[in-house]
């Protein structure tokens, strides 16, 4: 079976489908609400929502950059998968797909990625992806990946 991935941007359309998803109980205190996250997307100027679909179901939501500033690095701010639709590979199919977007764009040298140290389902699944940890922490504590981006060939 070929499991299609797609991000659509979330807009009033299927804003509420987005807010309705949410993880598994004992997996709250790890992600915020996507209600959260879209408030939080609109202050992320280089940033942008998506919902994550499978065929033509919403399984979850991604928030990361379109744009950098001025240090090569993107980054993946949000990211989670409803309960219903968690252990079918789609959150690993995301990922790949955001890495897919972003690796080989001209002014990329990373995607990072944060999450708090206890969710160790998150950093497997990073590591999976070809994410490795970076001996960094984000001010509140949160560990920090990154995937090396291949230099583009104009720039070699």
């Amino acid at each position: 079976m070929t499991h299609r991935i797609t991000l659509i941007p979330i807009t009033p359309d299927n804003e509420l489908d987005c807010i309705k998803l949410s993880p598994k109980e004992d997996q709250m205190n790890l992600v915020a609400s996507n209600a959260d996250s879209l408030i939080h997307a609109t202050r992320e100027l280089t940033s942008k929502p998506y919902g994550i679909y499978f065929d033509q179901s919403m399984v979850g939501f991604i928030l990361f950059d379109q744009e950098i500033y001025h240090d090569g690095y993107y980054w993946i701010l949000r990211f989670m998968i409803d309960a219903r639709y968690q252990g079918k590979g789609y959150g690993q199919l995301a990922i790949l797909e955001v890495i897919n977007q972003l690796r080989n764009r001209e002014d990329c040298r990373q995607i990072r990625v944060s999450h708090i140290p206890c969710n160790t389902a998150a950093n497997r699944l990073y590591k999976k992806c070809g994410f490795v940890e970076t001996g960094e922490f984000e001010d509140n504590g949160d560990i920090i990946l990154r995937y090396d981006a291949p230099i583009p060939s104009s720039m070699r």
